[in-house]
């Protein structure tokens, strides 16, 4: 399994903020739901194609990219505990990467306020799962710390075999509305660009093609193309406040 293993990073991307995380690639392996793709009824949820999370890119808001430091770390064994150094906006609530579990895998966790014990909003799904994230959010005196998160997104995509569904890539999408409180779970099949297994070990997220699936171009961004998608989960975290 590969969370028996130690491994590299595999949380890639480009901060736009000068923001940090350590984040390794292999996690815990999770059942793959064989379920029908219908995605019927859920066109008005948020993220059902993610060009539409970097559409809201507007009003002040600021796309900042997570980008982890290269580390060896995130063993079966290894301590459970934060990893890097956590991302906190000015209003006082934190992003942070946590290895944790008695079968451990990698958490993205949303911390409202100091004291909150933090909220799941994201996770690794996959033995070879490579993962990435940014989120959303205003920065009004331009200092490259945002005031306060807006929109999380993160993406944990089967780089190893074939262990989904059958012949195309498995991708999760969590996309977590941090004004309403309302978190998104997309499973979504990509087109393979080159056979399974994708990444060249130990790191997982250097495939043996680049990019691993197909992509479009949507403005000034490329995106992976989606065969399908079916909302998997929607539903809020932190219940009523006072």
């Amino acid at each position: 399994m590969g969370s028996a293993r130690r491994s590299r990073t595999g949380f890639t991307g480009v901060v736009t903020a000068a923001i940090t995380f350590v984040l390794l690639v292999s996690c815990a392996l999770m059942v793959p739901d064989y379920e029908g793709f219908n995605a019927s009824g859920a066109a008005e949820a948020l993220g059902r194609r993610e060009q539409d999370i970097d559409a809201l890119v507007r009003d002040g808001l600021v796309r900042f990219v997570l980008r982890p430091v290269a580390a060896d770390d995130g063993y079966l064994f290894g301590e459970r505990r934060v990893l890097g150094e956590p991302v906190t906006a000015q209003s006082g609530e934190r992003l942070e990467i946590r290895w944790e579990g008695f079968f451990p895998r990698y958490r993205l966790y949303y911390v409202p306020a100091p004291g909150h014990p933090g909220v799941v909003i994201g996770e690794c799904y996959f033995p070879d799962g490579c993962n990435n994230g940014f989120f959303l959010a205003p920065d009004a005196d331009g200092n490259t710390v945002p005031d306060r998160f807006r929109y999380v997104q993160w993406v944990s995509s089967d780089y190893g075999h074939d262990d989904g569904v059958p012949g195309y890539l498995d991708r999760y999408r969590y996309v977590y509305d941090v004004a309403k409180d309302r978190l998104y779970l997309w499973h979504d099949l990509l087109f393979y660009r080159c056979p399974p297994p994708l990444s060249i070990p130990p790191y997982t997220c250097r495939t043996k093609c680049d990019p691993p699936c197909k992509v479009s171009t949507v403005g000034n961004r490329t995106y992976p193309v989606v065969f399908k998608t079916r909302l998997v989960e929607e539903r809020s975290l932190l219940g009523p406040q006072e």
